[in-house]
């Protein structure tokens, strides 16, 4: 069982994110930055007080969100690789996993993305499975 809770979280914590990620940048940069796109994107509305560009938040907005894939699935292998081989995962990164896939499920739904709102979901029921079998083998120690 916690070669199977660590497995779950690799799989949920660590290559989802960094596959996601770095597929999310590539498109940015393949399908997003291009003149066609920028030049319709051009409406001006306010942000902050300030007017700007929805070409210019879409591109920080889209960014962003690729790099920050990868790094929290990085920041999960690394959370994965200080635990020692015979422990169980601690319960947080588990539980923060858990709340991310509570907001992919609320994109996919808010804005009709079956993709994000049906893997959120599948993500969030292998969490669900994570933090069972962890709290089994921490209650059997």
């Amino acid at each position: 069982m916690l070669k199977t809770s660590k497995l779950l979280f690799v799989l949920v914590g660590c290559i989802m994110p960094i596959f996601i990620g770095t597929l999310h940048t590539y498109v940015h940069f393949k399908d997003l930055l291009n003149p066609e796109i920028e030049e319709y994107l051009q409406k001006q509305f306010t942000i902050a007080g300030q007017e700007q560009a929805l070409w210019d938040t879409l591109g920080i907005v889209s960014f962003m969100m690729g790099i920050s894939f990868i790094v929290i699935g990085l920041l999960n292998l690394y959370i994965f690789k200080s635990i020692p081989k015979n422990s169980p995962l601690s319960l947080m990164p588990i539980l923060v996993m858990s709340a991310y896939q509570l907001g992919v499920i609320y994109v996919g739904h808010e804005y009709n993305q079956a993709f994000q709102f049906y893997g959120g979901i599948f993500g969030l029921v292998v969490t669900v499975v994570c933090i069972a079998i962890t709290i089994q083998l921490k209650s059997d120690n």
